[in-house]
């Protein structure tokens, strides 16, 4: 059983998904507890298992009707998971996107294929500061 953290990953690609547990696995004590494929499962999921934190893309796959989206499912989260660390993992990386994130509750926000030392630095440290490192 892991003393780290908690971790619940939050992204439509497969291979996202797969390449974040290997790169988690790396850490010492962290646990991934849990992953979603979008964001409607994300909530369910994290009342599941209760992680401690949450790292999840803005844009998912599936129809934008019928699905939450990133922002929306960001807020969410905290409602259901309040003590949880939101960190936004994704491509859109651009100024609007992060204070978008940010204004919906995200602890952290990251770019995808820029910041992954970042990630990584922020779970290890269990950080939460309301922008990017």
């Amino acid at each position: 059983m892991s003393l780290g953290p908690r971790v619940l990953i939050v992204d439509d690609s497969p291979t996202v998904r797969e390449d974040l547990r290997t790169l988690l696995s790396l850490l010492e004590s962290v646990e991934v507890v849990g992953e979603a494929s979008g964001a409607a499962g994300a909530i369910p999921t994290a009342i599941e298992v209760e992680p401690d934190v949450i790292i999840i893309d803005l844009e998912m796959g599936g129809s934008a009707s019928a699905e939450l989206d990133g922002l929306q499912a960001i807020g969410e989260l905290k409602r259901v998971r309040p003590s949880a660390s939101v960190y936004v993992l994704t491509v859109h990386g651009y100024p609007a996107a992060r204070q978008a994130a940010l204004h919906a509750g995200a602890d952290l926000f990251f770019t995808k294929g820029q910041d992954t030392d970042g990630l990584l630095r922020a779970i290890r440290a269990g950080r939460v500061s309301g922008s990017s490192i």
